[in-house]
């Protein structure tokens, strides 16, 4: 039985026709998707701005700044203006702190540095424990439900983000505080609580740092 004999320059031809085949089919789906994904990523922050800063009327997105900490971590400004009046600040930055890896956190900072509201934008911390210092969801109550209330700027609480609410960036990171009527970490879920206290640290020090900086932005 004669054996058939592999034409090896035939089949290093049609192999690479293959790959260029593959390649430009992940380039085209790439490339297809590209401005959906960036669509959603700037929707998504805009919705953060909209419940960080008070009411305005420009576009922040258009008006930004990039500032470094004294950590090192790049943090972007978001400036917001109504009736051409700077009303307040949004930073987001990555901390790479957390305990699963990295938290992106936006802040709210009034004109005068100081915090107005905090989220998590993005994390991939322990579910019950770290999640409980990054999440904000409204918890459905009877009593909330006959009263009608909702949450303040429609921003569900969360005790410890909210522990931040008027406070100033000093010399040194906030303490960490486990007990007590107000609190800003959760036991079990400390290195969680840490990056949060640093990330929201580094913006409102920078902003404080740079304020000259920001307020002259056009």
């Amino acid at each position: 039985m004669a054996t058939q004999k592999i034409n090896i320059p035939k089949l290093g031809i049609f192999l690479g026709l293959i790959a260029a085949l593959a390649a430009g089919l992940l380039a085209w789906v790439s490339s297809s998707t590209e401005e959906a994904i960036a669509a959603n990523l700037q929707k998504k922050t805009n919705t953060a701005l909209k419940q960080v800063l008070p009411p305005f009327d420009n576009d922040p997105s258009a008006e930004t700044v990039q500032l470094d900490a004294p950590e090192g971590w790049p943090i972007k400004f978001y400036i917001a203006r109504n009736a051409g009046k700077v009303v307040g600040f949004a930073g987001e930055v990555i901390t790479p702190e957390g305990f699963s890896g990295d938290v992106t956190v936006m802040v709210g900072l009034n004109p005068d540095a100081s915090v107005r509201k905090v989220i998590v934008t993005a994390q991939n911390e322990t579910p019950g424990l770290g999640t409980a210092v990054t999440d904000r969801k409204l918890q459905k109550t009877l009593s909330g439900l006959l009263s009608g209330k909702k949450a303040a700027d429609g921003l569900p609480p969360n005790r410890y983000l909210d522990w931040y609410d008027s406070q100033k960036a000093g010399s040194e990171r906030w303490p960490i505080i486990k007990d007590g009527e107000k609190i800003n970490a959760k036991t079990g879920a400390t290195i969680t609580s840490r990056a949060i206290d640093g990330a929201i640290f580094a913006v409102a020090r920078t902003a404080s740092d740079h304020m000259k900086e920001l307020i002259s932005q056009k």
